[in-house]
């Protein structure tokens, strides 16, 4: 979903969203390697109160896409300035999705980066989302080379790309099989050179096989603070306790807030109730219980 699409978005939103962003929304397109990324600026500049929003990819990115507006114009209220990057090839930053990899996606991180440091910002927090939260953690090692990194929020993060990518190859087997088409090994299918479109999006080996090679880190070798909303949930799965074991209690929290799986669902454009636990987890608070139930009205809320 391009920028414009974005302020269309908007526009259907409540007066008190609107009127807060639409003078505080700016574009930016930067320089990363041999394209130009874009970047989306929610507030004014804040030295020391910024985030780097990492989104989602595919359809996920673009069923966040209001959830994340309001989410950042409540941050705004606060004094914070969020930075929205679109990867190379997604959005509005050039290049197509067959033409970049991971590995393209985490230079275009530490490009803006850069950028911001130009812009006078002495420290950040990294927000991902969803395949954002993966790239957060890959990428922060060199972020941190940078400018200092107060702390990685991640909103239901996925710990491994291969996991990512399994899922998302399941919308076109079932897309296949509705088809009558015979059952196809689709990672096989692509791995092996065959360029695929998958929920209106071209794959291809080199794409696929950068993705499935990110993972979490096992330890972390950096002193930030993660702070891991696990959204759409009531309890810590032993998943997320297999991939946590070894990073330091004092270094990370985890907390579960109920409701709706936003980035899989059309037409959820509210989620209030992430707006005080996430600025809670940026200020270094554990989230209160009461904070973590989602209102009924929340999934259909309309903007």
């Amino acid at each position: 979903m391009p920028f414009s699409a974005l302020y269309d978005i908007l526009a259907q939103s409540n007066l008190t969203v609107w009127d807060l962003i639409n003078s505080m929304l700016t574009g930016h397109f930067i320089a990363s390697d041999n394209r130009q990324v874009f970047v989306t600026q929610f507030g004014t500049p804040n030295p020391h109160k910024t985030l780097l929003l990492l989104p989602s990819l595919f359809e996920e990115m673009n069923l966040c896409r209001a959830i994340v507006a309001k989410q950042a114009a409540f941050l705004v209220e606060q004094g914070y300035c969020v930075y929205a990057l679109d990867y190379a090839g997604t959005g509005d930053s050039q290049g197509d999705i067959n033409q970049v990899t991971a590995n393209d996606w985490h230079a275009d991180i530490l490009a803006t980066v850069v950028w911001l440091t130009s812009q006078g910002v002495q420290s950040l927090s990294l927000w991902g989302i969803r395949f954002g939260g993966l790239i957060a953690l890959t990428s922060l090692p060199k972020v941190v080379e940078i400018l200092p990194v107060n702390r990685v929020l991640l909103w239901k993060p996925v710990p491994k790309g291969k996991q990512f990518m399994t899922q998302f190859l399941r919308l076109k087997q079932a897309n296949s099989m509705m088809q009558g088409q015979t059952k196809i090994n689709w990672r096989e299918h692509i791995l092996g050179g065959e360029e695929t479109e998958v929920a209106g999006y071209i794959i291809n080996a080199p794409l696929l096989a950068s993705i499935d090679a990110l993972e979490m880190p096992k330890e972390l070798t950096h002193r930030t603070a993660i702070r891991w909303l696990e959204l759409a949930a009531t309890s810590v799965t032993p998943a997320i306790q297999i991939q946590t074991k070894q990073w330091p209690e004092a270094q990370f929290s985890v907390s579960c807030i109920q409701g709706s799986a936003f980035w899989q669902i059309p037409e959820i454009f509210a989620q209030p109730h992430l707006h005080q636990p996430t600025l809670n987890a940026l200020q270094g608070k554990d989230a209160d219980d009461n904070q973590l139930k989602a209102n009924d009205n929340d999934k259909e809320a309309p903007l």
